[in-house]
């Protein structure tokens, strides 16, 4: 039997509270990735790099006691490598320093933050697992009759109420739901949090 790899662990360095939580939705959404902690400053980010090192750090170069870029040289010093994205409301502007150069996956400009740190992170979590299949491209391979009940799963409908919605038998439902288990790697509570995260992430129910 298979074994899903590590997620890649994750520091969020973002001080911005509404900001910091929408690229938390993000992160989150991407099941190769483990969100580990959240800063908001670069002494809580130093401090959580030397509790735990991450693998992937998304860091604001804004910070309210000075600059991303003090992150990228205390990670440096501590010897840890995180592939890190940049984040900048200048990015065009940003040059790192040659030590920290290697480091840096992309530098993303916050007005196009969240198109931009999808494709990065999907492509980072590729690099570092190779056939890794992220939630969404699983979700994608479900049939039309699938999506269906996927979505109304997300809507915390039971089978029997699902069967009554599509005019279809509970015991069809129920087949169409094992099916969809197998394609999404997970059932029973897990399948139905995948669903209503899904509705939640395609703008169908209100955040």
């Amino acid at each position: 039997m298979s074994t899903q790899p590590a997620a890649l662990k994750t520091l969020l360095v973002e001080d911005e509270r509404m900001f910091s939580e929408m690229l938390a939705r993000s992160i989150n959404d991407l099941s190769g990735l483990d969100l580990a902690a959240r800063a908001f400053s670069v002494s809580e980010a130093v401090a959580l790099c030397e509790q735990q090192p991450p693998d992937l750090v998304i860091l604001d170069l804004a910070l309210p006691d000075g600059s991303g870029a003090e992150v990228l040289e205390a990670l440096q010093r501590l010897n840890i490598n995180p592939h890190v994205l940049v984040l900048s409301a200048h990015a065009e502007d940003f040059v790192p320093a040659p030590d920290v150069a290697h480091m840096i996956v992309a530098v993303i400009s916050k007005g196009e933050a969240h198109a931009e740190l999808s494709r990065h992170l999907r492509a980072i979590i590729q690099q570092h697992n190779p056939g890794f299949e992220d939630e969404q491209n699983l979700i994608n391979r479900l049939t039309a009759r699938e999506m269906d009940i996927f979505t109304l799963l997300g809507e915390g409908l039971t089978n029997r109420e699902i069967a009554k919605r599509l005019s279809r038998s509970a015991a069809t439902v129920a087949t169409h739901r094992k099916m969809i288990a197998v394609k999404l790697r997970c059932s029973g509570a897990a399948l139905m949090a995948v669903a209503t995260r899904h509705r939640i992430h395609s703008g169908k129910i209100p955040s």
